[in-house]
């Protein structure tokens, strides 16, 4: 395992959340694993303390579960979270590309379009430019989100970002599978430009439903 560096400019604290979730989300710690806070305090070279409020942190956001005597995991889900996860971003997302697409700023849907423009770079070389693929997906469909300018829906889909983000890294699998989020991406874009609202919602709602529908068959598969 990777020697962990201290960074001064960031809180300890901090730092130990942000490569604990890297671990599980890049499943450096895999899907059931049990996490230990003192094999993670020895590791980081540091008290247990910063590590339990890490690890607090992320059982709050769901990367990391307790049992019922009280043992860590990390988060292992069925196909139902997934499912219900999925529903939750079709209804929300669906929305916030309907607002955007009505209330956001040229300049704003410009941002969105240097997005896809970053993206397009990437795409002759998928399998070196996986995981910045993977950001620039999120980055998509947060700055849609953000530009909505609809705090408490921002908030509910805040609660389940990592969760969000952990499912778009397990689902990024199969031939050219950044092209066709791309594709998919510049429909939506396209139709926030003309400023068509109803249609960016329903491009929106069917490209969350086509991505659900590839997990479940990529999971067939297995």
């Amino acid at each position: 395992m990777d020697q962990f560096v201290i960074e001064k400019s960031m809180p300890f604290y901090d730092q130990i959340y942000y490569k604990i979730r890297e671990m599980i989300l890049y499943m450096k710690i895999k899907p059931g694993e049990r996490v230990y806070e003192a094999k993670l305090a020895r590791l980081f070279n540091t008290s247990r303390s910063p590590v339990r409020e890490a690890v607090k942190a992320l059982i709050k956001e769901g990367l990391l579960v307790s049992d019922e005597k009280s043992r860590i995991f990390v988060f292992e889900p069925t196909f139902t979270d997934i499912v219900q996860i999925y529903q939750c971003r079709m209804a929300l997302e669906s929305f916030a590309a309907k607002l955007t697409t009505e209330i956001a700023t040229n300049s704003q849907l410009e941002e969105i379009g240097s997005i896809m423009i970053k993206t397009e770079t990437l795409l002759g070389d998928e399998e070196n430019n996986r995981e910045k693929l993977i950001e620039l997906n999120t980055e998509f469909h947060e700055s849609i989100i953000k530009f909505s300018n609809n705090l408490l829906l921002k908030k509910q889909l805040s609660d389940i970002n990592s969760l969000s983000y952990y499912f778009r890294i397990l689902n990024f699998n199969g031939k050219n599978r950044g092209k066709v989020l791309y594709e998919e991406h510049k429909e939506i874009y396209q139709y926030m430009k003309n400023r068509e609202a109803k249609k960016a919602s329903a491009a929106m709602m069917q490209h969350i439903e086509n991505d659900l529908a590839h997990f479940s068959e990529i999971n067939k598969n297995k």
